[in-house]
């Protein structure tokens, strides 16, 4: 990835995105797993020459509290490749870095690397990623918009009708709840 100033923002939105396609509605958080999100970047966008970056959230005033949420953010600067201690990531890195390969593991990859460049289909597929992975984000705000107004309906209908000023049929004509409803809350 080339540094367009909104990586670690990108990272986010992917976190998210990940997030969104594991999480159905009602489903329990406890499905959310352990969760990576990989950057291979050819130059430091951090600027504190190190090879790697390795991100999770921490307690601000005492780093030694993980929030534990199981997301990582790695962030690969594979021009500092030869820095890199893990000998299978400094492989990948220097692959990245050179395009050369020098196991049979790395050519394989690189061959399959060749042959997805060269597949139009997987091309069309690459291109539109990002375009549906914007889809499913704007679906997901537009759905935990809709939820909350519907608690705020509920809530303003409670309260009106605790009130006892309004009668049932005016509170469902603003909540857009039903008499009946409104009653139940």
């Amino acid at each position: 990835m080339e540094d367009t100033g909104e990586l670690p923002k990108r990272a986010r939105y992917y976190q998210g995105m990940c997030d969104l396609d594991v999480l159905a509605k009602g489903v329990s958080y406890d499905e959310l797993r352990e969760q990576y999100i990989l950057f291979i970047c050819p130059d430091d966008i951090f600027g504190k020459d190190k090879p790697v970056y390795r991100f999770q959230n921490r307690e601000e005033s005492d780093p030694s509290i993980l929030m534990g949420d199981l997301c990582y953010k790695n962030f690969y600067i594979f021009k500092k490749y030869r820095e890199i201690k893990d000998n299978s990531i400094r492989e990948y890195m220097q692959y990245f870095a050179t395009q050369k390969y020098g196991s049979a593991k790395m050519k394989r990859i690189h061959d399959l690397v060749e042959q997805y460049r060269k597949d139009p289909i997987t091309k069309k597929a690459y291109m539109t990623l990002e375009q549906e992975l914007n889809i499913r984000y704007k679906k997901g705000l537009a759905e935990g918009r809709n939820e909350g107004r519907a608690e705020a309906n509920k809530e303003l209908a409670k309260a009106l009708r605790d009130q006892g000023k309004l009668t049932l049929e005016e509170i469902a004509s603003v909540s857009g709840l039903t008499p009946e409803e409104i009653q139940a809350l």
